[in-house]
């Protein structure tokens, strides 16, 4: 009888199960406030998750509903486990912007985005893998857009590539993000793609995380800066604004050039409208120098070379018109080889660009 006098006088407070002759004698535990708060706490922590998860759910599946085409459903499903995939795609999905697996894109572009159409197409020669990492890219170019990020012949050459690269950067940083973000939960296979695409990058990205650690800014603003690294890459792009110039030029004929080339967008009204995700910024004003630099404001030297060709031409558009000002904005950068060794720097000499303009422009008029 010790035990159970011990028990019912009050000595052991615990909660204590006696088997006496088969059956169960149960004793009451005396529970202080602070088991109860924790206990408390613990059930809010776990309706917390549990409505989480349920908003969660919900969301992805009205997202998911919003797209047609099987494959990007699957996609869609997928990056919407992840953080940066999940704010992208909600915001693309307001804007009311179709996504159609497409064979009609061209060859050498993975995916696209069509500011006048609002849409975006992926190239049906992606596998699944890329596809749903594409869809976070050229999503992120959609938003970029609804922000004011507009190409077109109203820039001058150097806003214009300047932009062009910037818009490409964070959009390969939220591509690689949101990848590396599945990876971290079970499905490296998005990853692994990307990674062959763009092993460069990768491995940057890598480093970067290792040395920040949970300093998510501090990775995006280094990851978008070393898109400029793959010169190779960014090459691909030069080549496409010079094509499309010469589209410029052809076309301003018909009106002598008036309006075109004459815009230009500084590096921090660049930052201010590119470089965030979910209205926090990851570059400021005080990184306005990371795109001022020649390790960002440059072009390779065979681009440079188009582009004092095609200023000639621009030159002779406004032969008849002295109100108008040649385009030579492209002085403003640094130019490099494929290695990124500085080959000319900017002119900075104010007389001195404006002698060449001329120069330039009287050969063009003794023609």
């Amino acid at each position: 009888m010790g035990l159970l006098s011990d028990v019912f006088s009050g000595k052991n407070k615990k909660v204590l199960a006696w088997t006496l002759a088969g059956a169960a004698i149960f004793v009451p535990i005396n529970i202080t406030a602070k088991d109860s708060s924790v206990a408390k706490d613990k059930l809010q922590d776990k309706t917390e998750i549990v409505q989480k998860q349920d908003s969660l759910r919900i969301l992805t599946d009205s997202v998911i509903a919003k797209f047609q085409d099987v494959q990007i459903k699957e996609a869609v499903a997928r990056m919407m486990k992840t953080e940066t995939g999940r704010i992208v795609l909600t915001e693309l999905t307001k804007k009311n912007i179709p996504v159609k697996i497409s064979s009609e894109i061209g060859s050498d572009l993975r995916g696209a985005y069509y500011p006048a159409a609002k849409k975006i197409l992926i190239n049906s020669a992606c596998s699944d893998d890329l596809i749903a990492s594409i869809l976070v890219h050229e999503g992120t170019h959609a938003l970029q857009a609804a922000n004011g990020c507009r190409l077109g012949p109203h820039l001058n050459a150097h806003s214009y590539i300047n932009l062009n690269k910037a818009m490409e950067a964070d959009a390969m940083k939220n591509q690689l993000f949101a990848s590396a973000e599945l990876k971290d939960l079970g499905d490296a296979s998005v990853y692994k793609a990307f990674r062959r695409e763009h092993p460069q990058l990768v491995k940057s990205y890598e480093s970067f995380r290792e040395k920040y650690g949970e300093q998510q800014d501090s990775i995006a603003k280094h990851t978008m800066l070393a898109y400029y690294n793959d010169y190779s890459y960014v090459k691909e792009y030069e080549d496409r604004y010079v094509d499309a110039l010469n589209a410029f030029y052809k076309a301003g004929k018909k009106n002598s050039g008036a309006g075109l080339f004459q815009m230009n967008i500084s590096e921090a009204e660049i930052i201010n409208r590119i470089c965030h995700l979910n209205g926090r910024h990851y570059m400021n004003a005080a990184d306005t120098v990371c795109l001022q630099d020649s390790a960002r404001n440059y072009v390779l030297k065979s681009t440079y070379n188009s582009l004092e060709k095609l200023s000639s031409k621009h030159a002779k558009l406004l032969k008849d018109d002295p109100f108008l000002k040649q385009d030579t904005s492209y002085q403003k950068f640094h130019v490099v080889d494929y290695k990124g060794r500085v080959l000319q720097n900017p002119e900075k000499d104010t007389h001195k660009v404006i002698k060449n303009a001329y120069l330039r422009h009287h050969r063009l008029n003794r023609r």
